[in-house]
């Protein structure tokens, strides 16, 4: 929040009742609720399967998701699109991780309900976020 200008440090008062109304409003479940109805499924259900997640992350998991069957997208090439979309460095290895989580949440949720990936999803991250 501080290097978006945010807040500034160190926390002046004003800083520290946005802070606290922020607190109160994300530990709502009803206003999460609502401020995720804007949000499609998919994407939805990744930020909340992948709450560590970034922008550009996001991107990389739901480019890899969204390929049809027998498509491939090298990792050199990912780092390309991110470079022209998002004018950013991204680190080969991040995007090998992602390319995986993507490979193996399409070979296990082929033809299930969107319930039934959600909670892979949940699973996996517990998962991935174990192995680190």
């Amino acid at each position: 929040m501080v290097e978006d200008g945010l807040i500034t440090l160190p926390l002046a008062e004003c800083d520290r009742h946005a802070l606290a109304l922020l607190n109160r409003v994300w530990a709502t479940e009803w206003y999460v609720a609502q401020m995720n109805k804007c949000f499609k499924p998919d994407k939805r259900a990744v930020m909340l399967a992948f709450p560590e997640l970034g922008k550009i992350d996001r991107y990389v998991l739901n480019s890899y998701l969204n390929l049809k069957p027998k498509v491939r997208v090298s990792v050199r090439e990912m780092v390309g699109r991110v470079r022209k979309y998002f004018h950013a460095e991204y680190p080969e290895q991040k995007i090998k991780r992602l390319r995986q989580m993507a490979y193996n949440l399409k070979r296990g949720t082929r033809g299930k309900s969107r319930q039934r990936t959600m909670i892979q999803l949940a699973m996996l991250r517990e998962v991935t976020s174990d192995g680190e």
